[in-house]
């Protein structure tokens, strides 16, 4: 019998003070301005130096991407729940945008990221390969699953057959990700709205256009 490997004593300390770090600036984030966040910022919330931060991530962009790839695979997973509720694309459509609304109240940290990763894009050479290449496994994984759910609506009978799938994924991906960011985004808005009926009146608007 093959002897399962175990980790050392030095690996699991690295790895716990790497998830207190991320955990710390997960907290940190859901009420600072991303941009102003320095690693300064983030060693005086963790109690380490500046040269300590360094010895567990290349960047401070490399921090938040750990944050952000975490939440995502959270999200996903709750998102997977959901989905397997429904037996339509339409129907799934809904519930993937309710899912993901759902979680980004939950999770103030995620949608500030998200923002923040659509507005700058990510630069490679800050982080780490293996961390990049996880996060863009999990990111093409997340759009496979949408296409999959525009295919089935096609199919079904539920959305038009005359659906460029690529587009509308896009196009529903940017555009709810900002109605929710407007929703539960605290800045002064000239609409006094709920936050649940923006993104549901927005939802409407959407399948309206893609559903037979």
């Amino acid at each position: 019998m093959a002897e399962i490997p175990t980790k050392t004593r030095r690996e699991v300390e690295f790895e716990t003070r790497r998830s207190f770090i991320v955990d710390t600036t997960r907290r940190l984030i859901s009420t600072k301005d991303i941009d102003s966040t320095s690693m300064d910022d983030i060693a005086a919330a963790v109690q380490y130096t500046r040269r300590t931060l360094y010895a567990y991530f290349k960047s401070r962009d490399e921090i938040f991407l750990q944050v952000f790839a975490e939440d995502l695979g959270r999200r996903w997973a709750v998102q997977q729940r959901a989905l397997a509720e429904a037996a339509t694309g339409l129907e799934k459509i809904h519930l993937w945008a309710e899912a993901l609304f759902q979680f980004s109240r939950e999770h103030p940290s995620s949608v500030r990221l998200q923002a923040y990763w659509s507005y700058r894009g990510i630069d490679p050479s800050k982080i780490s390969e293996h961390l990049f290449n996880d996060f863009r496994r999990l990111n093409d994984e997340l759009a496979e699953a949408l296409r999959e759910i525009f295919r089935l609506g096609i199919s079904d009978g539920t959305l038009r057959p005359d659906l460029d799938v690529d587009l509308c994924v896009s196009q529903f991906l940017y555009s709810l990700r900002a109605a929710i960011d407007r929703a539960l985004s605290p800045a002064y808005s000239f609409a006094h709205f709920d936050s649940e009926e923006y993104v549901s009146h927005f939802l409407d608007l959407f399948t309206r256009s893609v559903r037979t």
